[in-house]
């Protein structure tokens, strides 16, 4: 690491004190804590741990950090949207790309309030398709640095935990996860109004109650159901005549695929990688979900026949064929993060039993997760050699993990509370036994 460890730590305190809005001073103090607790914890989810791994840079009571979740007056929403304004948005174009999809989060124990049986499709290989969990709802802000477009960045920034019917009231009451989508988006296109957004979603996303009513400067991309019933384009009424609602009935989609003609084959990235993919395209309408609105439907294939052929569809006919499917390729990007928060930022080992608590540590950990990658983005930015050094054996490896920035920003913390330790002889014992709890833990 060629910067010192100082000026590394200070770029992570600056982000978290732009956050301050969101709290009082003494709670934002609290939280600024926390959050480097619950970095240094190899393992997080339990308060003790992190207090423990804080030794005594924790200058609170114990039970005041503990409190932090199911007392203190702060809001999960109003933290995020700081977030995306404060800290995402400037990173931005004119264009964001937001990929939404739920996941679910299993609590221990089944007294934990909220809680109850949700499909995990993740699951299905392990033969368990239901769980006692939760199920959040979770907007992501996907960006590819210009500097490395090959990098592709994933930023939880908005949650939404779904209710069971039996837990809504008159606050909260019961929405589908497609509303809970769409009022997301709302929220994002509510805090940012001067930004044209586009959503990526998955299948389960393209109907009615989300492609139908979104607000104008969003537009959503998703896969096309097999059995969507498409209709041509219906062309403005010229004055005098009836104004017609739906155009004629087109065939079925292996149908469509087969009697194109026009194809187009360009290079897009998926996954790290480069993939020549050949499309093509049809402005047509969709009336069972966006009624008289024209979309704009891509049918693509893999011209080496080794993935499987998909469409996708997008509510705005505008949009052009080519960066549809880049979206659709990019939403991937929502998932790595649920795997990242839940492996490696404790998302699933939290231990509140209360509403306010249950509400706050996930999307907290999700949060985390995103300003470690905003840290790194800073830093990466520049200095470019900031990228760890690969092992001779992973020659393939070209971008950082989560796992690299989490390493670097650990590293940056602990050098930075060692070197000032080691100006006053009398502390060493005492960071050396919080060094060894974390060493331990992490064995």
């Amino acid at each position: 690491m060629d910067a010192s460890s100082i000026s590394l730590v200070s770029a992570f305190y600056s982000i978290m004190h732009e956050l301050s809005g969101a709290f009082t001073q003494p709670t934002a103090e609290t939280f600024r804590q926390l959050v480097v607790g619950w970095l240094l914890t190899p393992h997080p989810g339990a308060i003790t741990c992190m207090i423990r791994t804080l030794g005594d840079s924790a200058t609170k009571h114990w039970t005041v950090y503990e409190k932090f979740f199911y007392r203190s007056a702060w809001s999960i929403g109003t933290l995020s949207t700081l977030v995306l304004v404060r800290l995402i948005a400037p990173l931005l174009g004119e264009t964001i790309l937001l990929a939404i999809d739920e996941t679910t989060c299993g609590p221990r124990g089944k007294h934990v309030v909220l809680a109850g049986w949700c499909k995990d499709a993740s699951a299905h290989a392990k033969g368990a398709v239901f769980h006692w969990a939760h199920q959040w709802v979770v907007g992501a802000v996907i960006i590819r640095p210009a500097w490395r477009p090959g990098w592709r960045l994933s930023l939880p920034v908005v949650f939404e935990m779904y209710r069971k019917r039996a837990d809504a009231d008159a606050e909260h009451p019961h929405r589908t996860v497609l509303q809970i989508a769409r009022q997301l988006v709302c929220r994002v296109a509510e805090a940012l109004p001067n930004k044209r957004i586009v959503v990526a979603v998955d299948g389960l996303y393209a109907a009615k109650d989300f492609f139908g009513d979104l607000p104008q400067n969003v537009a959503a991309v998703s896969r096309l159901r097999k059995d969507a019933a498409l209709r041509t384009a219906v062309v403005p009424a010229s004055r005098g005549q009836r104004r017609r609602l739906r155009g004629d009935r087109l065939g079925s989609l292996d149908e469509l695929a087969s009697g194109a003609r026009k194809w187009r084959t360009v290079t897009l990235r998926k996954q790290g990688r480069t993939v020549e993919v050949r499309f093509h395209g049809l402005t047509c309408q969709w009336y069972h979900v966006c009624r008289t609105k024209p979309v704009r439907v891509v049918f693509v294939e893999d011209p080496t026949g080794r993935e499987d052929s998909f469409r996708a569809v997008c509510s705005d006919a505008t949009m052009p064929d080519e960066q549809i499917v880049q979206a659709f390729y990019d939403r991937w990007g929502i998932e790595e993060c649920f795997q990242e928060s839940k492996q490696q930022m404790g998302m699933e080992r939290t231990l509140g039993w209360c509403v306010r608590t249950v509400t706050r540590q996930a999307p907290l950990a999700m949060l985390i997760n995103t300003l470690v990658k905003l840290w790194y983005f800073q830093q990466a930015a520049g200095n470019p050699d900031f990228i760890p050094e690969t092992p001779p054996w992973y020659t393939t490896k070209t971008v950082p993990s989560y796992h690299d920035m989490l390493s670097m920003v650990r590293r940056a913390l602990w050098e930075d509370r060692l070197k000032f330790n080691s100006r006053q002889r009398w502390k060493l014992n005492d960071i050396s036994k919080t060094l060894l709890y974390a060493l331990c833990e992490a064995a």
